[in-house]
């Protein structure tokens, strides 16, 4: 593994608004790779492909929860001042994004718990996996939100 380099900011660098930069792409490819793996799960491809798609939305997931708590710690140290608007929008891509991790960890657990369900459990599944579904949804327009204030932000 090679040394991490760590790059000195621009001048014109915004902790707080490259912290939530950071987010919204997190979150953006989030959603595409989960995007992928129900196109996958649609065509039936074999399970070594879906395994691997499955571990890049794990991935991608882990990636969005790293970002949610780095731009939960920047912000908190500064507050956005040039512009209210991508500020607030930033918040609800915040929030948005901390709920679905949360909901996703929380339909993780019960899957993992219930591995030998029956009729009875299915509709714990089921809810966990609705509410989840929820989330992403209203992740998704958040992201909508923020790219309204930062559409130079996509990478």
């Amino acid at each position: 593994m090679t040394p991490k380099t760590i790059r000195t900011p621009s001048p014109d660098a915004h902790p707080v608004r490259d912290a939530a930069d950071a987010l919204y792409r997190a979150a953006q490819e989030s959603c595409r790779q989960h995007d992928r793996l129900a196109r996958t799960l649609q065509h039936g491809l074999d399970d070594l492909e879906l395994e691997g798609v499955a571990e890049v939305a794990d991935l991608c997931d882990r990636q969005l929860a790293t970002a949610t708590t780095r731009y939960e710690t920047t912000a908190a140290a500064g507050r956005g001042a040039e512009d209210e608007g991508w500020w607030h929008s930033a918040n609800a891509l915040w929030m948005a994004s901390r709920e679905y991790c949360r909901r996703h960890a929380q339909s993780d657990a019960v899957a993992t718990r219930l591995k030998r369900h029956g009729a009875a459990q299915l509709g714990e599944i089921s809810m966990e996996y609705e509410l989840e579904l929820s989330a992403r949804i209203a992740l998704r327009q958040a992201i909508a939100g923020y790219a309204t204030h930062r559409p130079d932000a996509s990478a």
